[in-house]
């Protein structure tokens, strides 16, 4: 049987460890609970505690500097925010007495976690905080007042439906749902109402019996009446962190899910099972909800496509017959391989037109031969699919396929990706520079300075999930890049469109102090010569703005980042050592950019360069536009402007 924190957050698809540094906690009572099993079993992981009742102010710093901790976690005791005044339940069911405390519990709930969260608010630290419990037992007076203010389920309700809505609020605050938690494991396991007042909401240990003295009757082990299940508890908050640690750092995060079709995402095989006049098998059970799953990555952005060996002409007849909810189709897989070829060599292909990397990719398939094959060519790869009721699971409870946020690129990424897919074709059909001059291409820029900016949030996806097109590999935690952008850092990020689609926001140079620290870019864009313009576009802006001439620029190698090592020595830089990972570059003119491209600068003030054709006047760049040579931005920016409003 799965332990019950395997359950709930799976670790199949957990592919290196997210080391942590240490962590803070910040709670009452429970907390110590807490804190005694971390350090009984997690002591590599340094914790600290500070406990915290009613509404306290918490010292100016924690024990140890804030940069040290990856994030803290934080558990408000709801009997300071129920107050003893729930206890005379008589009083409560006084007219409008109930709706009163339920007001005051939510505002004392509201500055509570104010006062929890000050160094989330001064510093940005990472936060967890824990929900409530919600009794088991009946917590009203009369069946009529259930679900009602008088009800003190509904009022723990209401404090959790509260709490959500707080901590969307605060930057980098997140809510570990206790309450599922325990649920799922069981309450009567867990929770202390079986003989504890109802605004505790904690939980039990198995040797209160011997706090009894001199009873006429021996009092037996409270585990007569339900075997604890705290370790399991605990054990599932600490996971629960744990993935959300590693979703919010992006740690092996799942870009592609490629399924196999017979007895993965249907029961039987197409060809022999689906025929006309043969009776179907069964739809119900997982492949429904393996259907649904399909929908629910798509909806945080991840891809999917199929690889399947059988004959793509019986797959399109027979579909409906093998789907006959018409819950799934062909269109909804941004790649298809339906064929007879090795499952490997198909994987392959869907990886290549992709532009991903194995490592960021799930292949789901019945057959261990097939999975193991596909393991061999792609050792990076991580493969599952042997039990159809584990497969829904891990696909949605994993934490390497969840985000913090959903941003528009995310959810547009499979329309784009059929795009480009066009536009690929009509490449290979034209000359490079016919291409590229038929293109349409345009690349805007803007600077972020600040994590409340909108655009900061796909800013900090693209750089946790580029592996390839990315001169560092550096994974940022949230309170690294904001201390970064307090500091003096930037982050130059630019959107690309062209003729066949808005790829969105697609790059992003790390800037500070005239240093380029890191630079990363979707690979969807790598051949169309923009990462040498951005880097140029980026030393003329900070030295139109009077930065320091001598620019310099960092290449660590990584096994998957070969694409990008030259990208500073072919945007002008020099090499600065004999190392090969470090440039620079002492700036005395702008510097062109590829004239195929229609720059949009983040500053109307900053003067467009771009490289001549010798002999070619300035003109606005259309569809097929030639190239520009030292057009002024603002006569561009008007020239587009006059054009959207006529």
């Amino acid at each position: 049987m799965l332990p019950a924190e395997e359950f709930l957050f799976p670790s199949d698809l957990r592919a290196s460890d997210a080391a942590i540094r240490r962590c803070l906690l910040v709670g009452s009572c429970m907390s110590e609970d807490f804190l005694r099993f971390m350090r009984a079993n997690h002591a590599g992981v340094p914790i600290d505690h500070m406990l915290f009742n009613n509404v306290s102010t918490l010292p100016p710093a924690p024990p140890n500097p804030v940069e040290a901790y990856d994030f803290q976690i934080v558990q408000l005791p709801a009997r300071y925010i129920l107050t003893d005044q729930i206890v005379r339940f008589d009083e409560v069911q006084k007219p409008g007495r109930a709706d009163d405390l339920l007001r005051s519990a939510l505002a004392t709930l509201e500055l509570m976690l104010d006062c929890a969260l000050e160094y989330n608010r001064r510093h940005g630290l990472l936060t967890f905080v824990t929900n409530f419990m919600v009794p088991q037992f009946p917590a009203y007076a009369g069946l009529d007042s259930k679900g009602t203010s008088r009800d003190i389920a509904f009022v723990v309700r209401e404090l959790n439906r509260h709490l959500d809505a707080l901590a969307r609020k605060y930057r980098n605050v997140y809510v570990i749902d206790i309450e599922t938690i325990a649920s799922s494991i069981g309450k009567r396991y867990i929770l202390n109402d079986t003989f504890y007042f109802f605004g505790h909401g904690a939980v039990w240990f198995s040797d209160w019996a011997n706090f009894e003295r001199g009873r006429i009757e021996h009092v037996p082990d409270i585990t007569e009446i339900s075997p604890s299940h705290l370790d399991a508890f605990l054990r599932c908050i600490w996971r629960a962190m744990e993935s959300g640690f590693r979703s919010i750092s992006q740690t092996d995060m799942v870009k592609l899910v490629i399924f196999d079709l017979d007895d993965t995402l249907w029961r039987g095989q197409i060809a022999e099972h689906y025929a006309e006049g043969v009776q179907l098998p069964i739809v119900d059970g997982w492949p429904v909800g393996l259907s649904e799953a399909v929908h629910h990555l798509r909806a945080r952005g991840i891809l999917v496509a199929i690889c399947s060996k059988n004959s793509e002409s019986v797959v399109r007849e027979r579909w409906d017959r093998a789907a006959p909810l018409k819950w799934l189709s062909l269109d909804d897989f941004v790649a298809t391989e339906i064929n007879w070829e090795p499952k490997a060599e198909n994987v392959g292909r869907i990886l290549k037109r992709l532009s991903l990397t194995a490592r960021s990719a799930v292949f789901v398939d019945d057959n261990p031969v097939e999975r193991e094959a596909v393991k061999t060519a792609f050792p990076d790869i991580r493969v599952i699919g042997s039990n159809p009721f584990h497969t829904r699971r891990v696909l949605l409870a994993s934490p390497e396929t969840q985000v913090a946020r959903v941003t528009g690129e995310s959810l547009n990424r499979a329309g784009m990706l059929r795009k480009q897919q066009v536009r690929e074709a009509e490449r290979a059909s034209l000359s490079r520079e016919d291409f590229l001059a038929g293109l349409g291409c345009s690349v805007r820029f803007q600077k972020v300075t600040a994590s409340s900016d909108p655009a900061f949030h796909r800013c900090f996806e693209l750089i946790n999930k580029t592996n390839q097109f990315n001169t560092t590999g550096k994974r940022w935690s949230t309170g690294e890049i904001e201390a970064f952008l307090e500091e003096g850092g930037a982050l130059y990020a630019f959107h690309v469109t062209d003729k066949h689609t808005e790829y969105g926001l697609v790059g992003v140079i790390l800037y500070r102090d005239a240093a380029f620290v890191q630079f990363v870019m979707s690979c969807r864009v790598l051949g169309l010569e923009i990462e040498t313009s951005a880097v140029r576009y980026v030393l003329n802006s900070e030295a139109a703005g009077g930065a320091r001439r001598d620019f310099t620029a960092r290449v660590s190698p990584t096994d998957v980042n070969l694409v990008c090592r030259d990208v500073y020595g072919r945007a002008g830089f020099d090499p600065a050592d004999a190392s090969g990972e470090r440039f620079a570059h002492a700036w005395s003119q702008p510097l062109g950019l590829a004239g195929h491209l229609a720059i949009v600068p983040h500053d109307p003030a900053v003067t467009i360069v771009k490289e001549a054709r010798a002999g070619m006047p300035a003109r606005p760049p259309g569809k097929a536009a030639g190239r520009l040579s030292r057009v002024p931005l603002l006569r561009f920016v008007r020239w587009r402007r006059d054009r959207m409003a006529g």
